[in-house]
């Protein structure tokens, strides 16, 4: 009887053991087949927006840019002060779509989708925005860009907060120079944009729609914005990094 016990105590614990490693190994099986379809799915998404990107590109911007230029051969053979107006408008509009269609397009191609792309992007933007207005740049970029990737989402509304933080600028700040500095920091981005303007001076009647923007857009990106206006107006800027 104790043998008999015994065989069946081992028995027991042998067939609990080896349902158990098989329940084991089918729950790893079914989180792995998760884990590829999740990736499955990304790819296609990626695919997705690198095609609509494409498209968009080669139909949209090629059309408005057509239109930009026929606009521009018509203003030139144009007397009349008054068409001349309007056509003058359609190729402002035109432009400014360019411009903006542009700016989509690289925020919903997933090749873009690195830090180093971000600001280089930005100090473009900056670059020839501010060479307009004749206002001194100065931008530095720190840390470990290429290692680190971003979403188009996050990439787009970082842009749009460098681009409203300049307009802001060279709108109200009476400034002469700006700073742009992008710092990665293991897992977080740095970002700092300071003029040597006069700072907050009326911000609700100047600064205030714009800086609550900004504040929103670094929000959905689960950000922080922080901002102070002394010597100059200083906007801080940290978004972490996936």
């Amino acid at each position: 009887m104790p043998l008999i016990l015994s065989g069946i105590l081992i028995w027991f614990v042998i067939t609990y053991q080896k349902k158990k490693n098989e329940y084991e190994i089918s729950k790893r099986d079914q989180k792995l087949r998760e884990q590829e379809l999740i990736i499955q799915r990304q790819q296609a998404l990626t695919a997705e927006r690198t095609r609509i990107a494409s498209e968009m590109h080669d139909d949209l911007g090629g059309g408005l840019t057509t239109i930009k230029f026929l606009s521009q051969k018509a203003l030139r053979k144009i007397e009349d002060p008054a068409q001349k107006t309007q056509i003058q408008k359609i190729v402002t509009n035109a432009q400014t779509l360019v411009g903006n269609m542009s700016e989509i397009i690289w925020a919903m191609n997933a090749g873009f989708d690195t830090v180093d792309n971000l600001v280089a992007y930005c100090r473009r933007y900056a670059r020839e925005y501010l060479d307009d207005h004749d206002l001194q740049l100065t931008f530095k970029a720190e840390g470990n860009m290429e290692s680190h990737s971003i979403s188009g989402e996050e990439r787009r509304n970082i842009f749009l907060v460098v681009k409203e933080a300049l307009h802001n600028t060279v709108k109200h700040a009476e400034a002469s120079k700006v700073t742009i500095t992008f710092n990665v920091k293991e897992d977080q981005l740095d970002l700092t944009i300071a003029d040597n303007g006069k700072g907050l001076e009326n911000i609700e009647s100047q600064f205030g729609n714009g800086l609550d923007n900004m504040t929103k857009r670094i929000e959905l990106i689960n950000g922080n914005l922080e901002y102070t206006g002394k010597n100059g107006l200083i906007i801080g800027i940290k978004v972490p990094l996936n």
